[in-house]
């Protein structure tokens, strides 16, 4: 049932417990019946031998004694229920043996016929016949003591195992099916949008599984809010971004219509602003490659190498302005790494990239290369003017531009690439102002041990 307290999985546990219940109970009355009926002797057939042998005794000796007046004045003070069972025939002829009555001495535990005979001499000296339907005695004892029973389970006992079972059961089912229900309640909620859902804080009282499974259904959920809150931002300031581009596609289109003499100029705008817009898709692709992009498992090389052929790249580049590209590191180290080669080298050279545009003439981008506790750091610093302090922890988002006049017309999705590259390597990348100014970055790769 939708939403119901019954589910089937309820009744699944519930019966599954309770008839598992049952059949245990039963195994063990059957396993104590058998042992008792060969090792102890039920109290009923203890009893039923007692009063067998009692009132065959007093019987026999009275008759003996004082003869029939006397065994009928005993038989007397008898019960009805004891008295039918007994019976005195007068017998003409008597036995060649006289076959004794003693159930405690002739009989094994358990083994009982089904009438017991006694042949007495009386005191007038006539044989009497003393007969004992113990039978009916055992049957009517049985009948008294309640033992009648249900799949060979005795009432008192088929109580305890159905009704407390049944109890153990509900329990067990309600304790196992409630959290389930829960966490089927939050999966339909945030398939339906609503990611303000939270169940550890109705289930951290349990403190077992089924505590840790909700736990990391709220870490889920979190993590699913975070992302959509960043696609969300990212389409908006993707839209924003585009707007202003577009916009001036739309009046260099126009001029050109407007004004003819214009037409060179205006294919020139429209040239340089499509330039642009070919330059941020392609930013924006990489970005989600990077982020969704499976990285090869058996890809190795040498993040030394890789740093000699970026500087070499970034010393090209360097010439106009004036600026020293210095790589530092130590060549007998190893520094091999697993992962995407191609990912690695754009990430870096957009760190390295981003130190040039913000450095002028004369001044230095250092690349540091170490390694230290199975990771592999690359440290890359500038002497450019650095990043406001309150600006340092959203420098890695999309779109997020620092205002200065040597930053260029960048799109602000370098650094966010670089993030997303070193988190897909089980990196991570940081930022700080340096000490004599500048900014240095700080990019940590596990090392790969053979």
């Amino acid at each position: 049932m939708k939403g119901g307290f019954r589910g089937l999985l309820f009744w699944k546990i519930l019966l599954g417990f309770w008839l598992t219940f049952l059949l245990m109970s039963q195994l063990l009355w059957l396993s104590f019946s058998l042992y008792g009926s060969k090792h102890h002797e039920p109290p009923e057939n203890q009893v039923a031998r007692r009063i067998v042998n009692l009132q065959m005794t007093s019987a026999v000796s009275v008759l003996q004694r004082g003869g029939m007046e006397a065994l009928d004045d005993m038989m007397a003070d008898w019960s009805a229920s004891d008295r039918r069972f007994f019976s005195v025939q007068l017998m003409k002829k008597p036995p060649q043996e006289l076959p004794r009555g003693d159930l405690s001495r002739d009989l094994r535990p358990g083994d009982f016929p089904k009438e017991v005979i006694e042949w007495v001499t009386g005191a007038d000296g006539q044989q009497y016949q003393l007969r004992y339907d113990v039978q009916a005695l055992r049957e009517d004892t049985n009948m008294q003591a309640g033992h009648r029973s249900f799949l060979n389970i005795p009432e008192p006992m088929l109580f305890i195992a159905g009704g407390g079972g049944l109890l153990f059961s509900l329990f067990l089912a309600w304790n196992l099916t409630r959290p389930m229900r829960q966490l089927r309640q939050g999966f339909e909620r945030v398939s339906k949008g609503d990611l303000s859902v939270r169940l550890f804080p109705q289930m951290r009282r349990r403190h077992d599984e089924l505590s840790t499974v909700a736990q990391d259904f709220d870490s889920m959920v979190e993590r699913l809010s975070v992302l959509v809150k960043a696609r969300e931002e990212l389409l908006h300031d993707v839209s924003h971004e585009l707007r202003s581009p577009l916009a001036r596609l739309q009046l260099a289109t126009g001029l050109a219509r407007q004004t003819p003499e214009s037409v060179g100029q205006s294919l020139d705008r429209i040239d340089e602003e499509a330039r642009r817009l070919d330059k941020m898709i392609g930013e924006l692709l990489t970005l989600s490659r990077t982020e969704y992009q499976s990285i090869p498992d058996e890809q190795y090389f040498d993040l030394l190498g890789l740093l000699e052929a970026v500087a070499n790249d970034a010393r090209y580049e360097a010439q106009v302005p004036g600026v020293d590209i210095l790589l530092e590191a130590d060549e007998s180290n190893d520094y091999t790494v697993k992962g995407d080669a191609k990912l690695i080298r754009s990430a870096v050279e957009n760190v390295v990239r981003n130190a040039l545009r913000f450095s002028a003439h004369g001044q230095q981008v250092k690349i540091a290369l170490s390694q230290a506790d199975g990771w592999l750091t690359i440290n890359v610093s500038d002497q450019g003017p650095g990043v406001d302090a309150d600006k340092l922890s959203s420098i890695f988002d999309p779109f997020v531009r620092v205002n200065s006049p040597l930053s260029g017309k960048g799109y602000g999705l370098g650094l966010s690439i670089v993030r997303k590259v070193l988190l897909a390597h089980q990196g991570e990348v940081s930022a700080v102002n340096g000490k004599n100014g500048g900014l240095e970055l700080t990019l940590k790769l596990p090392h790969w041990v053979s």
